[in-house]
């Protein structure tokens, strides 16, 4: 397998998020509560609560963001994948080599090869 293409930055971000940093962890829970609940306006306050805990003020945590969550996901992927490629499980094609869509697949997406 050559380098991280989009599918496997999908997977990593999706499935090997162990190897994010405080920050990038902050980032990811402050991109899901904006995602989910936006600003505190109209939230009840169990909800308010719950979605200022996911909420970051954090300068350095909301400079890995000011991109995007899209660029953050992609530069958080490629760290990952550069400093533990050797230690990541990764669900690789016995035949093509690429990942396959879930930890659990067993059916190539890419060159639809059955390992079942």
């Amino acid at each position: 397998m050559d380098g991280i293409y989009p599918e496997l930055i999908d997977y990593i971000h999706q499935y090997c998020s162990e190897f994010n940093t405080e920050l990038e962890r902050k980032a990811r829970n402050h991109n899901i509560g904006m995602s989910k609940w936006g600003s505190r306006e109209n939230l009840p306050p169990k909800l308010i609560e719950l979605r200022d805990r996911h909420i970051s003020t954090d300068k350095n945590v909301l400079k890995l963001l000011e991109n995007g969550f899209e660029e953050f996901k992609i530069k958080a992927a490629t760290r990952i994948y550069k400093e533990y490629k050797n230690e990541l499980t990764l669900n690789l094609c016995p035949k093509c080599g690429k990942i396959a869509r879930t930890t659990d697949a067993k059916q190539c997406r890419f060159c639809r090869y059955d390992w079942h």
